[in-house]
């Protein structure tokens, strides 16, 4: 009886682990992320702390040809995430005719950054 107890115990336990690596793999593989594009040069500045500061940020300044040399981010809350090169062909893409800078972008995270596969508008909650 205690023979299948461990088995039973450990087949279980197997089946817990194998879970928990997929749930990591899944948090690795591509997904979405809502927040505010903002250009790298105006976004890393002490005053855009937040999502919220980061809203505030006239779109006109991101389609300036020094402040999209600089690169683009996302603003999610308090956390700041570096667009990768095609991040940044994506984001300057979706400003030439963009009427927000509240976004969706579509990726894989790499740290702090995003691995960059589209940029379009946001959803407006109902």
């Amino acid at each position: 009886m205690k023979t299948i107890l461990i088995a039973v115990g450990a087949f279980f336990a197997l089946g817990l682990f194998a879970l928990s690596i997929r749930a990591a793999d899944d948090m690795k593989g591509e997904h979405d992320m809502t927040g505010v594009l903002i250009d790298n040069a105006c976004g890393n500045k002490d005053s855009m702390k937040n999502e919220a500061d980061a809203a505030k940020h006239p779109m006109s300044c991101a389609k300036k040809s020094a402040c999209a040399a600089s690169g683009y981010q996302l603003v999610v809350g308090d956390k700041h995430y570096k667009f990768d090169d095609k991040g940044n062909d994506e984001a300057k893409k979706y400003l030439e005719k963009a009427e927000s800078t509240k976004v969706t972008v579509t990726g894989t995270m790499d740290g702090d950054n995003i691995k960059v596969s589209a940029v379009k508008a946001a959803e407006e909650k109902k």
